[in-house]
């Protein structure tokens, strides 16, 4: 089987956009950000499109974390918004639904999807996990610059929602063109 190809334009989806703008800050959106993010290239008083521009959803994340996490560094206010993410779908019909069979898969295989679940949000991620030892991994993902912030919210908050003890993401090293990050959780 060959590698998926590279697509020319990296864009992100509707959905994305939608669990983390119009469902995971809900109750945070101020007319300020509703402005703010209008400038950026989203409008969410309106229909989102299907899909947007990598670069609109990075000024987007930026724009939302300084104004939600104003007193926290850039990287932090990032994977804050990412955990909002995983929060906020986790709270619907469909995401508790999700997560009651993700549960029953178990951390080591709900990792095991990264790729397949971070691409359901865009048309460029790939993933790639090596078990270091029994709760120990390494997950390697192409994201590229402060957005790999809000990955490691992600993979932190799905891991949390899924009642896995102790979960940790650390960004381990990064460059240009991706990041590793190192997984822990206390095994039994």
């Amino acid at each position: 089987m060959a590698p998926p190809s590279t697509p020319t334009e990296r864009v992100v989806f509707e959905q994305t956009f939608e669990g983390l703008f119009i469902t995971g800050l809900r109750a945070r959106m101020t007319p300020a950000l509703v402005s703010a993010l209008k400038a950026d290239g989203l409008d969410v008083t309106q229909k989102l499109r299907p899909a947007y521009p990598i670069e609109v959803w990075t000024k987007c994340c930026l724009t939302a974390a300084s104004h939600l996490h104003a007193h926290e560094p850039v990287e932090v206010g990032m994977r804050l918004l990412g955990e909002s993410v995983v929060e906020g779908f986790a709270n619907g019909f469909l995401g508790r639904a999700l997560f009651g069979v993700v549960r029953v898969l178990g951390p080591n295989r709900a990792l095991a999807r990264a790729r397949q679940n971070f691409r359901s949000g865009n048309n460029y991620s790939d993933a790639t996990v090596t078990k270091l030892e029994n709760g120990v991994h390494e997950l390697w993902m192409n994201e590229r610059g402060p957005t790999r912030y809000v990955c490691q919210g992600i993979v932190l908050a799905a891991l949390r929602e899924m009642g896995t003890p102790e979960p940790k993401v650390e960004v381990a090293r990064f460059d240009d063109e991706a990041v590793w990050f190192h997984v822990t959780w206390k095994s039994s």
